[in-house]
């Protein structure tokens, strides 16, 4: 499996490009002048940044003192995708760790699902704080790529921060299926075609 490994990213981002409802959601790291873009999913943004959340505020609890470094100043647009992103590849499966002897946050994005086998020896090599999510893609067996990225818990959460904001700048949700609201009409699966029409 072909890896990239950017340890540390220079920049780290989350966000999509286009107009709601024809967005495309990306993961964007940045080192030594190259860019490296992957396409992912709305969901995957928002449980990306969900998780990251999780995992710095499980680390500030058990590790105290990876919080006891005063992080260096973010420039405001850290945590923004750069530019038009032009994807190496879609991740259908995301990890995210601690590395606590360096008190650097490690993503990792695959081209292919993880299997039960790998997990079973993540979890074996690894003594850190971890979380992990996974999304499965239905009858991709072949070898892809693998990212993984070294960033800070500061460039972390700001890039958790821009995920969730672009995630809930799209449509809004359905009260009633949770499905996105589409301004030229939507038709709404809970309804089935058989609303209440009072003739009076």
């Amino acid at each position: 499996m072909p890896e990239i490994e950017f340890d540390p990213v220079d920049s780290i981002a989350a966000g999509a490009v286009g107009e709601p409802g024809h967005r495309a959601f990306y993961i964007q790291a940045e080192k030594d002048g190259q860019v490296l873009s992957v396409l992912v999913e709305k969901q995957q943004v928002a449980m990306l940044a969900e998780r990251v959340q999780m995992l710095l505020d499980q680390v500030e609890t058990q590790l105290p003192e990876a919080g006891t470094e005063i992080p260096a100043p973010l420039a405001p647009d850290v945590g923004e995708l750069r530019g038009d992103p032009v994807p190496l590849f879609r991740a259908v499966a995301i990890g995210i760790g601690f590395d606590a002897s360096r008190q650097l946050v490690v993503l990792e994005l695959h081209e292919r699902p993880l299997s039960d086998d790998e997990d079973d020896e993540d979890d074996e090599d690894e003594d850190d704080v971890e979380d992990e999510t996974v999304a499965a893609l239905v009858g991709d067996e072949g070898e892809g790529y693998l990212a993984r990225l070294y960033f800070t818990a500061a460039q972390a959460r700001a890039m958790a921060t821009r995920g969730s904001a672009a995630v809930e700048s799209g449509r809004p949700p359905c009260p009633l299926c949770g499905g996105p609201l589409d301004p030229s009409g939507h038709v709404c699966p809970r309804l089935n075609g058989h609303g209440r029409h009072d003739d009076a």
